[in-house]
């Protein structure tokens, strides 16, 4: 699944906000300690906040790399606002490299995860309605879970990510709004606008991803 980098590796970029190409690198960082400092920049002395692993719901606390450095490595932020980014030190994180990264279009109702520049599926969705629309960006898996029910809203499995609804503040899942990629006990709504925001699939192609996809696995979301 994933591959550990080593503190001399050379540096990996991506570009704030901007989705890593289908051939890219990808690093995802683990926590490696209890409680994870977050600094404002590089070179800072001052922990502008603190983020804790596991998290609420268990899960090991992780982050999807933007800039690998020696000491630190900017991170995108499992928090409010959606894209918040961080740097932390590498001495608190274990880096690896990912093979996957997912792309959703919420046009074309459409999910493909790639590994290594190869699309390996290719599935179709449920998206946000107008008026809750699923946000676009980049973010990443910072939760894997499988619902008490699979006969739920949520199906048989879920991914949480780090983006936010703007519009909800709480879902089923709880985490301040945080949206989900899950499966689904109405398959009907597969290929439409249908969800408070979530991105939803059959529990096929869910328990599909679920045999696949890590944590910190970067997911673009887009409009094309």
């Amino acid at each position: 699944m994933a591959a550990s980098v080593g503190a001399e590796s050379a540096r990996a970029h991506t570009q704030p906000g901007v989705g890593p190409s289908v051939r890219q690198a990808v690093f995802v960082a683990y926590a490696r300690v209890p409680h994870v400092s977050v600094y404002g920049s590089e070179a800072s002395s001052r922990v502008r906040e603190t983020l804790t692993s596991p998290t609420d719901d268990g899960t090991l606390l992780s982050f999807l790399v933007r800039s690998l450095h020696r000491r630190r490595a900017l991170v995108s932020l499992p928090t409010r606002p959606n894209g918040s980014s961080g740097w932390v030190s590498r001495s608190q994180v274990r880096i690896y490299r990912d093979q996957y990264r997912v792309k959703i279009d919420l046009r074309g109702h459409r999910l493909t995860v790639w590994r290594e520049g190869s699309a390996v599926v290719r599935a179709p969705i449920g998206v946000g309605r107008a008026v809750t629309p699923t946000p676009a960006g980049t973010y990443y898996i910072v939760s894997r879970i499988r619902p008490p029910d699979p006969g739920s809203v949520y199906g048989a499995f879920a991914f949480g990510l780090s983006a936010h609804s703007n519009v909800f503040t709480r879902f089923g899942f709880g985490g301040d709004g945080r949206i989900g990629l899950h499966g689904t006990n109405d398959p009907s709504g597969v290929g439409h606008d249908v969800s408070h925001g979530c991105i939803r699939m059959t529990n096929r192609t869910i328990l599909r991803l679920s045999r696949m996809l890590p944590l910190g696995t970067p997911v673009t979301i887009t409009h094309t």
